[in-house]
């Protein structure tokens, strides 16, 4: 784990030559493919080029938080787009506590030039600090994505 926030790092440090309006998204959508557990979430993207994307954000749910550094990689970039999420994440719940790593395969598709439709599928790998448990899981999710 100490290897991949490694790696994400050293990522940031390479000046980003593209220059990009778009940093910062707010996600709403249960779970989130960039920040979790979260029914809102927002990441701002430290470096971007055409087909990739390096960020760090939060999201928040009801009674949990989770804050989530990653890479986004899109297949296919056009009006409906196909694209991969790999993050590492850390949530604070009343329930648990613990590190996620995470990777959503997803498809988007442009309602407008600001707003996005989001669907896929969400699967994490789940170490929990309160109790001595690891737990894995897969699901559905669909959100919606504004980006400015």
């Amino acid at each position: 784990m100490k290897k991949i926030i490694f790696i994400l790092f050293f990522c940031f440090l390479y000046p980003d030559n593209q220059k990009s309006t778009n940093r910062h998204n707010l996600s709403i959508g249960f779970p989130d493919d960039k920040t979790g557990i979260s029914m809102i979430g927002y990441t701002y993207s430290i470096k971007q080029n055409e087909m990739d994307e390096y960020f760090i954000g939060g999201g928040t749910a009801v009674l949990a938080f989770t804050g989530s550094i990653g890479w986004k990689h899109y297949y296919t970039k056009s009006k409906f787009s196909t694209y991969s999420v790999l993050t590492q994440q850390v949530v604070a719940h009343l329930g648990f506590s613990g590190f996620m790593s995470t990777i959503s395969l997803s498809s988007e598709y442009d309602l407008i030039k600001w707003m996005k439709l989001k669907f896929g599928g969400y699967g994490a790998f789940i170490i929990r600090t309160d109790e001595d448990k690891i737990e894995i899981g897969f699901i559905p999710f669909v959100g919606f994505s504004f980006n400015f």
